[in-house]
């Protein structure tokens, strides 16, 4: 019987890895031809800030030089219990600018204050469609006019933009931590090449205004909002869309001790995320979210593979350990893909390997975590801001 289940859960788990490896391959392989619109729907873009002072002038640089109507688009930022100068950056930019708001907020006890920040914001906001960018973001001069465009289809409640790692060379933990993002960042590409499930990605999304109010907001008890709010748009028969032109960059963590806490956070947030919705029509979309929600599960599942020993030297042995070895191939070929494409050293993609031992790791914690009911904290992610960029950098 217990031969049966490991051979069962390494099948099912070898099977997702697969999929999501193909979807990654069709995902870093789209390049479809999308159009501007410089001066369409209006934009009220929320920064949520906490001690960002490294790296909130290079986004509002970004944000003010945007190919797009100045008179469509306001920047909100909500500094939110600073110990350093964030506050003072963005009242520098007010002085400069008359479309910034620069709002304080004192420290509370909520479990996710990005959450409680961009409520806030949305209180005060005029424009139709709400963008939000962590302040670590650099997007692309031309998001907006991409954006926009985008939002013509009064169907679409939600775009996601392309996230991509702006500090790959800054350290080995960051071209580790960058692999595994772009593998996930590449199969939402595939997702949305296929018209599966997209989910927004927390920074660099743009949602309908009418749609965030109707649905009460950002949820400031989830350590993933932006996986929160994703599953609650499309189980109320809205529709997520990917942009692969909407191009913005975004920090990485440099050191293992950064990296474990914003690693826990994300994986015992998509373990406590749950489809909580009645008469949704079951379709595939549906499906490749639980797959999604499902991640930190599946990972860990692939402790199983350290038990197939106990199969030898039977022939289901064999096909399954060819399963696990063509999973393995698949994921190591995407990886050199990957490394390629955003020049990180091709040997990273096979010490990736021992890599995913620690995610692996983090995610049993992540799930021990949640079902101990330990208290939640919504850690923030800290930045270098040592990657410098132009203002007409593409």
């Amino acid at each position: 019987m217990v031969l049966y289940v490991i051979v069962i859960l390494s099948s099912l788990v070898s099977a997702w890895s697969v999929y999501n490896s193909f979807l990654a391959i069709l995902g870093i392989r789209w390049n479809p031809k999308e159009y501007k619109n410089p001066s369409g729907v209006s934009f009220s873009l929320i920064i949520p800030a906490k001690n960002e002072e490294k790296v909130l002038g290079r986004l509002l640089d970004r944000l003010e030089n945007q190919e797009y109507d100045r008179s469509k688009y306001e920047i909100i930022v909500v500094e939110d219990g600073s110990t350093d100068k964030t506050l003072e950056v963005c009242n520098s930019y007010k002085l400069m600018y008359d479309n910034i708001s620069c709002i304080h907020l004192e420290s509370a006890r909520v479990i996710n204050g990005k959450s409680r920040a961009l409520n806030y914001a949305l209180r005060i906001a005029k424009g139709e469609i709400i963008g939000i960018f962590d302040a670590d973001t650099v997007p692309r001069l031309d998001t907006l006019a991409y954006a926009s465009a985008k939002f013509e289809d009064p169907k679409v409640a939600g775009v996601q933009g392309r996230l991509v790692p702006i500090n790959v060379r800054e350290s080995a933990i960051a071209r580790f931590a960058s692999l595994e993002e772009l593998f996930y960042e590449y199969s939402i590409s595939g997702r949305a090449r296929l018209g599966f499930f997209v989910p927004l990605e927390g920074t660099c999304s743009f949602i309908r205004k009418s749609v965030l109010e109707s649905l009460g907001g950002w949820n400031e008890s989830s350590l993933t909002e932006d996986l929160d709010l994703s599953l609650k748009i499309i189980s109320s028969g809205y529709k997520i869309i990917y942009s692969p032109s909407i191009v913005a960059w975004r920090e990485v963590p440099v050191s293992l001790r950064m990296l474990i806490k914003q690693r826990l956070r994300w994986y015992r947030g998509h373990f406590e995320v749950t489809l909580k919705v009645e008469k949704v029509k079951f379709d595939w979309r549906v499906i490749d979210a639980i797959l999604i929600v499902a991640t930190p599960v599946f990972m860990v599942l692939n402790l199983v593979n350290y038990s197939l020993v106990l199969l030898y030297p039977s022939e289901i042995y064999i096909v399954v350990v060819s399963l696990v070895s063509f999973a393995s191939l698949l994921s190591l070929l995407l990886g050199i893909m990957i490394s390629r494409k955003h020049m990180i050293e091709e040997f990273y993609p096979i010490l990736s390997f021992i890599y995913m031992n620690l995610v692996v790791i983090l995610n049993l914690i992540a799930i021990s975590l949640e079902l101990l009911r330990m208290p939640k904290k919504w850690i923030k992610t800290e930045r270098t801001g040592n990657i410098m960029v132009r203002i007409h950098d593409s």
